[in-house]
């Protein structure tokens, strides 16, 4: 029973966050949430503790998906860039269209709760600044194995990479600009590497 709840919640999280993603916090309403998860505000009250609560838990999970896509990327790559770019590749080209938004998530919450909502503009900060220091991690293996020359500090690496990275999501938003994606990807890398 513990089992079937638990996959429930996890299964909910997703769905909701995919909602969340797209729509933003504020621009989905309760009666939205009730429609896409399959459940009454009472029980995503009960559940979660509020609407704060369950975006709360779809923000992490998105994280923590992100993490695990390019880990996947990595494992399957002969070297952290690599991954890296695999990664991005899939981002930009291949699930383009799969995504609710073409901003990250924990972007896009940033940029919400800039002026309000401490608690969810201190999540969305404090889930980036730890995604940026997961990102340094993998610079600092990218340096230690010879991928880079390491002019730079790792997290200066991280912080250029996730600069680029948003603006080639956004970018690639535009009609008509696809045959542009893998030079651009090309492009960022090369220029990764030169610093």
């Amino acid at each position: 029973m513990a089992n079937k709840i638990k996959f429930e919640r996890e299964h909910v999280v997703r769905v909701a966050s995919q909602l969340f993603w797209e729509k933003g916090f504020h621009a989905t309403s309760t009666r939205d949430l009730q429609e896409a998860i399959n459940m009454r505000p009472g029980s995503i009250y009960s559940a979660f503790g509020s609407k704060e609560g369950l975006y709360s838990e779809s923000l992490k999970d998105y994280t923590v998906q992100m993490k695990s896509q390019i880990e996947g990327f990595i494992a399957n790559s002969d070297s952290i860039l690599g991954g890296l770019r695999a990664f991005v590749e899939n981002v930009i080209i291949k699930t383009k269209d799969c995504s609710p938004s073409a901003i990250c998530m924990l972007v896009k919450a940033n940029t919400e709760f800039a002026e309000k909502d401490t608690a969810l503009s201190e999540l969305s900060a404090g889930l980036l600044t730890k995604f940026e220091s997961y990102l340094t991690t993998l610079f600092t293996r990218a340096i230690e194995n010879g991928e880079l020359r390491g002019d730079l500090t790792a997290t200066a690496y991280a912080q250029f990479f996730q600069v680029q990275f948003t603006g080639l999501r956004g970018y690639f938003n535009r009609p008509a600009v696809e045959h542009l994606a893998m030079p651009m990807i090309n492009q960022m890398f090369v220029l990764i590497k030169k610093l």
